[in-house]
């Protein structure tokens, strides 16, 4: 039992040290008022009066969606660097994103 408690728990941080985290800002340069942390599962998240975004821990591949609930025309900002600060200059206002 020790063994899968311990191969369990390796297995979780490894997942968590892997994780990229996803940051939306309302200013055009990664500033203004800050969105909150998320963690990249490819899940869908609102982007409504945001400008600027970050990935922060590795490698995380960005799609931005004109329409809530990630609906509409979708925007491939591809795999983003950690770390990098991004503009986004869609021409349409943004509502929702997935990040993986």
């Amino acid at each position: 039992m020790r063994f899968t408690l311990s191969l369990l728990v390796a297995v979780l941080l490894a997942i968590q040290v892997n994780a990229q985290d996803f940051i939306a800002w309302s200013g055009n340069a990664c500033d203004g008022d800050e969105g909150d942390e998320v963690i990249c599962t490819g899940g869908c998240g609102e982007f409504s009066n945001r400008h600027s975004f970050e990935v922060l821990n590795a490698e995380g591949s960005v799609l931005l969606f004109e329409g809530s609930g990630c609906t509409g025309e979708a925007f491939n900002f591809g795999a983003e660097t950690p770390g990098e600060c991004i503009n986004v200059n869609t021409g349409t206002n943004i509502q929702s994103f997935i990040c993986t």
